[in-house]
């Protein structure tokens, strides 16, 4: 029962941190937005608006269409009335993932219930149904964060060396804690996703509060280091950052897609991957396909390179006249903060991550049964 009420609890909490950061984004597109067109920047607020719909339309097409597929079919009936009008305004206001979290907390309620009564029949349902709810709206949320979250980022850090903003003023202080929750925003994405699918794997034990908490920081410092590295290069040449980026699509695309060409062509998986590639710019997510291990060595030498790449340009080429914050005689030390700051964060994700995988004993092979009768009491 006590193992029960803190999966329960881990769930909860994961969740609510996902729904809370996912608002607050939100929140920071439209300051953004009212930031920039106070500053007579029209143009980025255009950029902005179209960062929020984007996302917004992409992820209500795939509710919709998951919807229209059947993947819902099991849940529909399981929800009230409320919950379905929700997801229909929300689908109409390009916020899709929001009334996934609700779905998913409600689940989570009925999840408790079925626990504190004991019984295996309502927990099974219960479980089931909040796992398929957390695929969907994990993945949604992953669309999001790559799409909306990752670009207002770099764009946050770009304005920040671009324009003359004084780190130490009130407008610097809530521009870092814009960016922090960016980051926060993002690593949850990638953590709840990857947990997500981990939890749905037959093969996979229950992933706890402390795997949880570590994969957490393993994306948030792998991320640190590949969008501060973007971010900086980005200060540079906002075309030649498109054009790495796009080639790295393309490698990951390639990638990604040689274990379905050689199973079978499915046109939904080859769009799904395409993306999967998004998310693959910034951060390694869990996939099908060969082995977790070789994937890693492939993913983080690539990103290695291509990070170094950019923060070597950016040393040798970067100039910041603009920030006052900053002594002539100190020109310098930003560079070298710049370019140690990135490593300590890829170097701080790999540890962790090789820390990660030598705490996780191999999952034993367990049905749903088996892992739900483990949490009731005897």
């Amino acid at each position: 029962m006590e193992t029960g009420n803190r999966l329960v609890l881990l769930d909860f909490l994961l969740v609510t941190v996902a729904l809370v950061t996912l608002i607050v984004d939100f929140l920071v597109s439209g300051y953004t937005a009212y930031k920039q067109f106070y500053m007579r920047n029209y143009a980025i607020v255009a950029v902005t608006a179209l960062l929020a719909f984007v996302p917004g339309f992409i992820t209500s097409v795939l509710s919709c269409f998951w919807l229209a597929r059947g993947s819902s079919q099991s849940v529909r009936p399981k929800l009230p009335t409320l919950f379905h009008v929700f997801r229909i305004l929300s689908v109409v206001f390009l916020n899709s993932p929001v009334s996934g979290y609700v779905n998913a907390l409600y689940y989570l309620f009925k999840r408790h219930q079925a626990l504190l009564k004991g019984e295996l029949e309502a927990l099974q349902r219960s479980w089931e149904l909040m796992a398929a709810c957390m695929m969907e709206v994990t993945m949604l949320r992953l669309y999001f964060a790559f799409l909306n979250t990752c670009p207002q980022l770099i764009l946050q850090i770009y304005f920040w060396l671009q324009m003359e903003t004084k780190a130490n003023s009130s407008e610097g202080w809530l521009d870092i804690l814009v960016a922090m929750n960016s980051m926060i925003s993002i690593s949850m994405a990638a953590t709840t996703y990857d947990r997500t699918f981990l939890q749905n794997r037959p093969d996979k034990e229950t992933m706890r509060f402390r795997a949880t908490v570590m994969l957490f920081f393993i994306h948030f410092f792998n991320l640190g280091a590949r969008l501060l590295a973007i971010s900086l290069f980005t200060s540079l040449s906002v075309e030649y950052v498109a054009l790495l980026l796009g080639i790295h699509w393309i490698v990951m695309v390639a990638w990604l897609m040689l274990p379905v060409l050689k199973s079978s062509f499915h046109f939904e998986k080859i769009l799904a991957i395409m993306a999967l590639g998004v998310a693959f710019i910034f951060v390694f997510i869990k996939s099908e396909g060969s082995r977790t291990r070789r994937k890693y060595a492939f993913y983080y030498t690539i990103s290695l390179v291509g990070n170094t790449s950019m923060m070597v340009m950016w040393f040798k080429h970067g100039s910041y006249p603009n920030l006052p914050d900053i002594p002539n005689f100190m020109d310098s030390w930003i560079y070298y903060l710049g370019l140690t700051c990135h490593y300590v964060f890829f170097f701080t994700g790999i540890v962790l991550l090789a820390l990660y995988h030598m705490s996780r004993l191999p999952g034993r092979a367990a049905s749903v049964e088996i892992r739900l009768s483990e949490r009731l009491p005897n």
